[in-house]
């Protein structure tokens, strides 16, 4: 059993600079591969020049890898998650690779993409639907953050979350520590924390079930 993510860039026939935005989700993907290259058994590739799709281990790292890509293709984007079996042998180069899971994280976007939200799941499990609305009320709240709100609240979350992330944040972006604080409760970051805390449960459960 394996996880497949499936992403696509919203819009991405309106977007102005289309090199720059493909350059920025090629650095994304290196990134992504180098970063968690723990978890990821075959390399995340660009797919039809606006998508990408890889494999991984384990549904929670989705997190980290979703802020990532937040952070490093500067641009909306849909995913879909397949979790299943693979019906053939392990390849470095995920278009090598097939079986229901990639089935289902097509899927999974598509949907998506249909209904106009920013994430679906699509497995055997029962709890699909959860996962699916949890994680895209948080994703709504995300994408309505300014590109300095997430520059901000990013940085604070990479750097451990806590007093000395808001010091070292101050310090970065060159305000005051009562304003990164002002960043982090007008973007609802504490209700997000506790959405993703909700969430890792479900995953770490479906992760016991994989091994």
């Amino acid at each position: 059993m394996y996880i497949v993510l499936t992403g696509d860039l919203k819009s991405s026939k309106k977007i102005e600079n289309r090199n720059t935005s493909q350059q920025r989700l090629k650095e994304a993907i290196e990134y992504i591969n180098s970063t968690y290259s723990e978890y990821v058994v075959s390399d995340f590739k660009i797919i039809g020049g606006d998508g990408f799709q890889g494999m991984i281990t384990q549904l929670d790292i989705l997190f980290d890898i979703y802020f990532s890509l937040l952070e490093k293709i500067n641009h909306p984007f849909y995913l879909g998650v397949g979790i299943g079996s693979i019906s053939t042998s392990l390849s470095d180069y995920v278009q090598e690779i097939d079986g229901e899971t990639f089935h289902f994280s097509s899927e999974a976007l598509l949907i998506t993409k249909k209904n106009r939200r920013w994430i679906g799941f699509k497995s055997h499990f029962n709890n699909n639907d959860l996962m699916e609305c949890l994680f895209n009320f948080i994703l709504e709240i995300i994408w309505s953050w300014s590109q300095r709100r997430i520059e901000i609240i990013l940085f604070y979350r990479k750097h451990g979350e806590n007093r000395q992330a808001i010091e070292l944040a101050a310090s970065e972006f060159e305000i005051n520590v009562r304003n990164i604080y002002k960043t982090l409760e007008v973007g609802n970051y504490t209700l997000i924390k506790y959405g993703e805390q909700v969430l890792l449960k479900e995953f770490q459960t479906i992760d016991d079930s994989l091994r």
